[in-house]
Order: C-alpha cells, then structure tokens, then sequence
C-alpha cells in the first residue's frame, strides 16, 4: 500500500531514497487538510499569483491545471497544484461566503445541511415529528438588538387551511391539558382536558366579530326590573305602551331599555313577565306584549269587578338582535284614567 486509506497520504516505502520527500508531501497534505478552510469553491481556473498553502474547492468545468478536478480541493504547494479528492462527510470552511460545507460524496452541500438544518436537537432528540426538540429550564426569544432590527418580535405558527390546526399545547407528564391558538377553525380558542382525550373548548373568539364567547360557561342570567307606570295616559278603549317610570335593575344597558320599549340586545331566549293594577270600575281590562310593533304575544284579560283588578301576562319567546317588545294595556271605563296603581315588569335572559 502506497498511501493511507482515509487522507491518501504518501507511505515512505522501505530502502526508499529520498525519503524526506514522501515525507514532507504526506505533511503537506496534512497541512491542507487539518482544519480545512477554503478561499472560495466557484473558481475554474488556478488564481495567477496564487500564495503558498492556498487552498479553493475547484468549481465545475474546471480547466488548465484543474482540468477534470471538478469539486477537488486545489492545494498550492512548492510552486505547484496539488489536487486533493474529498471523501463523503468532509467539512470544509468557505471564507468567500462565510458558510461550511459538506461532501456528500456528489457535491458540496451546504443549504440543506448547515443553513437549513432537517432536524436539531438542543440538549434533546429531535425525530421526523419534533423537528427541532429543546430541553432546558427556559427558552428566550428577544428582539434584535444587534443587526439592529426594528425593536418587535413576532412568533409566527402557519397552517394549510382552516380545518388544521396551528397552536401551542401544554402537557402533564406527556398528557395534554390545555391548547391555545386555531384549533380546527380560524377563531382563537382556549381547550382544556382532565385527561388528555377528551377536550373541552372553554373560549372562543369569532375571527369576523370579535366577540368571546365562553361555550363550556353557564351564561350569567341578565335580567331587567322596572315599575310604576301611574303617569302613562290610558283613554278609554285604546291599547296604550306602557311606560315605566322607575328601573330598578337593568342588565342589558341602556340602548336596550328606554323605560318603555325594550330592544333585544342579542340573539337568545328572553322570559318577560309583566303585573298591572287598575283602579276604579272597568267593565274589563286586557294585556299582551307587542313583538317588533305587529305581532301580538301572551295576550291576557280579566272582567272588571269594583275596587281594584290585578292583570297579569308571562311569555318566553325566541328572539333575534333588534327585536323590540312594549308592554300594552287596555281598559274599558273610567275615560281620562290616569295610568296604573301598580305595576311591576321583568325580563330575563335565559
């Protein structure tokens, strides 16, 4: 054998002469390829005045002195070109493009090895399905102030279309607890799980509206109290919208309350209960709610007795945003009547 088998350095053969020679050719070599860094690897033809120990990986059809070196390692030693075949898994330092390289056995390779990594592992495994897998008691992530960049810092997390998923989950012991981020749908949402199976969507944020919606939640009951109605006009014979003088309690807010006509704040089912006295002798009286000024509901009367009558009406109805229901009543005698001695209204969310 006449040469190593890894680096192909020369052997000094026994009784040969001149063995310096063999010798200081083996540590040239030695000295190109230790560490190896190169000046470039585009060049095809031989720099003109190149300096002693330079070295350059020979780009592709390569002529003159590097003729058919293609991808070789050009070594200039004692005033001449000293070619140098790379062998699979050789690294070499690109000073031109300040990047290492790789032979694959074909080529030189670098993007898809060095700048763009398949997989790494930080103090961990990574595998095909955690690509890059990190252990450590803290990961930082910091805006850029070296380059310097514009001061901000956004984690970005892609998916296909939005029936996938792009989110961030947190595990006990490996089992899922809790995952937030676009779970199967592109409104923002919050799952939590006992168990790590079954998952339960504790929020949501419509992407189009905004609005939270809290699913696994028991709404909080919204309720509106109101009374005295004694300074609504009631002419004989006339259904009249009653107006409440007092709110006692109102949980819709004041766009959906005016003290008379109550407007739906939101899509939902609403229970409304309303308790009117009349004094005086009406020969009968007669209650119902008014939906959206057309449809009456809940419709309630009584025949008038002396002293005082108490007329009541209840209805649950289904209800879309912008609805509106009023209170009307109508009695039958005592013209110029002012209004009611009692009355109490009430509507519930539920």
């Amino acid at each position: 054998m006449d040469t190593t088998p890894n680096l192909s350095l020369p052997l000094i053969a026994a009784a040969q002469a001149q063995k310096h020679v063999t010798h200081n050719e083996a540590l040239a070599a030695l000295d190109a390829l230790v560490q190896l860094s190169v000046a470039d690897r585009t060049r095809t033809l031989p720099p003109a005045d190149p300096s002693e120990g330079a070295r350059h990986i020979v780009g592709a059809l390569a002529s003159a002195e590097w003729a058919g070196w293609d991808g070789s390692i050009a070594l200039h030693s004692a005033g001449a070109w000293l070619r140098l075949a790379p062998r699979p898994g050789w690294l070499a330092w690109v000073a031109e493009e300040a990047i290492l390289v790789l032979w694959d056995g074909t080529g030189w390779q670098s993007r898809d090895i060095f700048a763009s990594p398949l997989m790494l592992g930080v103090n961990a495994v990574a595998d095909t399905s955690n690509r890059l897998a990190v252990k450590a008691d803290g990961i930082l992530f910091s805006h850029d102030d070296v380059t310097p960049g514009s001061g901000s810092l956004r984690l970005a997390a892609n998916k296909a279309s939005p029936a996938d998923t792009a989110s961030m989950l947190f595990k006990t012991g490996w089992s899922g607890r809790a995952e937030i981020g676009l779970c199967g749908g592109d409104g923002f949402s919050i799952k939590v799980s006992a168990d790590g199976t079954a998952w339960t969507e504790a929020l949501l944020i419509d992407p189009a509206t905004g609005a939270v919606s809290l699913p696994a939640t028991p709404a909080a009951i919204r309720v509106l109290t109101a009374e005295d109605t004694s300074a609504t006009l009631m002419p004989d014979m006339v259904y009249t919208d009653q107006a409440f003088a007092i709110t006692s309690r109102n949980d819709f807010g004041g766009a959906a309350w005016d003290g008379s006509l109550f407007t739906v704040p939101e899509d939902g089912t609403y229970d409304f209960s309303v308790a009117l006295s009349v004094n005086g002798m009406p020969s009968a009286a007669s209650t119902y709610f008014l939906r959206n000024g057309t449809a009456l509901v809940g419709f309630s009367e009584i025949s008038g007795v002396p002293s005082q009558n108490t007329i009541a009406s209840r209805a649950v109805m289904t209800l879309a945003a912008g609805d509106t229901i009023a209170v009307r009543m109508r009695h039958n005698a005592g013209s110029g009547q002012l209004g009611l001695t009692g009355a109490l209204y009430s509507v519930i969310q539920l």
